[in-house]
């Protein structure tokens, strides 16, 4: 009977130190502003969240679009990858019906929560709502997501003196935070659901309009100067000598917008919600974009077999994702680009090389445990 006890009570004993080093899955909502575009924001945004699912996370998504973007994709691709989405809409910078809707969504959550924000809009929100909720800020600054209060030096004042109260900041790529102290991590990417968005080829370059003998050089991205939209006339005249059989598409929007619609022979797709589908056509991807870090449309083409050239700015060029060529050289770019048609051996050691960096650097795992240990080590 003694020894039937004590060994009741060893077990007991072990059911509880088990017990005690099992942590609970941290309570966390991502609160984006956006303009209702899928653009590249959005796409690190949707992939962030995948990438606590993976590391075990339940996270819940808060996404605030301006009222003008009817039907916009964003919600529905959270929710085709079960993540839980609330949306709201808002038209100011500081809006304060966002603010109160942003409070409550992080009480709801309970002890333990943590807002993450993303992009300038949302930091301004999120710093304001975390306090009225008293808990933890995570923040991860975005290109292109600098939609806050004024421009030009008022602008850059008002969103450092914000990154300056947050709790953590995540950051993609170098130089993304006022020169504040970061956590530097890579974007990610799951390949299996970009695979499985995608189309296969045929239906791809059919929806395109693609004969079997045109390659499709395709630019994926904002139409901004940081993103090399003021290159594609250059672009497209240096394929018209080079390549009879190349044809420029462009998808994306942005202040370069009505230069790019003004060029002839290039076909401009506009704002898209099937990135998928434009990669599965594509030949080869250009990324001619002067912003540091990792584009979302280099992981895309990756997990697609798509091979990508770009120039060589800090994050991308040695990133091992794309044929990377000299900064403002278009020629080079363009010559790249060919060179991976031309060259069966060239594009498929570049493609081995990218793929490989995907898996090594981007994989959703790796960053979902490295997103988990920030928020616990802020209690959440």
């Amino acid at each position: 009977m003694v020894e039937h006890r004590l060994a009741e009570a060893e077990s007991a004993s072990a059911l509880l130190r088990s017990a005690a080093v099992v942590t609970p899955a941290p309570k966390v909502l991502h609160a984006l502003a956006s303009d209702g575009a899928l653009g590249g924001v959005a796409r690190r945004f949707e992939e962030t969240l995948g990438a606590n699912r993976a590391a075990g996370i339940h996270p819940r998504a808060w996404v605030a679009s301006a009222s003008r973007a009817v039907g916009s994709p964003i919600p529905d691709r959270l929710i085709d990858r079960g993540i839980e989405v609330e949306v709201r809409k808002a038209e100011t910078a500081l809006d304060p019906l966002a603010i109160a809707s942003l409070t409550r969504a992080l009480r709801r959550l309970g002890a333990g929560a943590v807002l993450h924000s993303h992009g300038d809009r949302a930091l301004l929100w999120g710093t304001l709502a975390a306090a009225a909720a008293r808990v933890p800020h995570v923040h991860t600054p975005h290109p292109r997501a600098g939609d806050l209060l004024g421009r030009g030096g008022v602008r850059v004042a008002v969103r450092r003196r914000l990154l300056g109260r947050v709790d953590r900041l995540v950051a993609f790529a170098d130089g993304l935070t006022e020169g504040l102290a970061a956590d530097v991590v890579p974007p990610a990417l799951d390949p299996d659901v970009v695979r499985r968005r995608a189309p296969d080829r045929d239906r791809a370059r059919a929806h395109l309009a693609l004969t079997p003998n045109e390659r499709c050089f395709l630019f994926l991205g904002a139409l901004s100067v940081g993103g090399g939209a003021d290159t594609l006339g250059v672009v497209q005249a240096e394929l018209e000598q080079r390549s009879a059989a190349s044809r420029l598409f462009v998808a994306g929007s942005g202040p370069l917008s009505p230069g790019v619609e003004a060029m002839t022979d290039v076909r401009l797709l506009g704002r898209r919600a099937d990135p998928e589908t434009l990669l599965a056509a594509a030949d080869v991807l250009l990324l001619p974009r002067r912003t540091p870090g990792v584009s979302m449309a280099a992981l895309e083409a990756a997990a697609l077999s798509v091979p990508a050239v770009g120039f060589a700015v800090p994050g991308l060029g040695d990133s091992g994702l794309v044929l990377a060529t000299p900064p403002e050289r278009v020629d080079a770019l363009v010559e790249g680009g060919l060179r991976l048609i031309r060259d069966p051996e060239l594009g498929a050691r570049v493609l081995a090389r990218a793929r490989g960096s995907l898996e090594r650097e981007h994989g959703v795992a790796a960053l979902g445990q490295r997103l988990r240990g920030t928020y616990e080590a802020l209690g959440g």
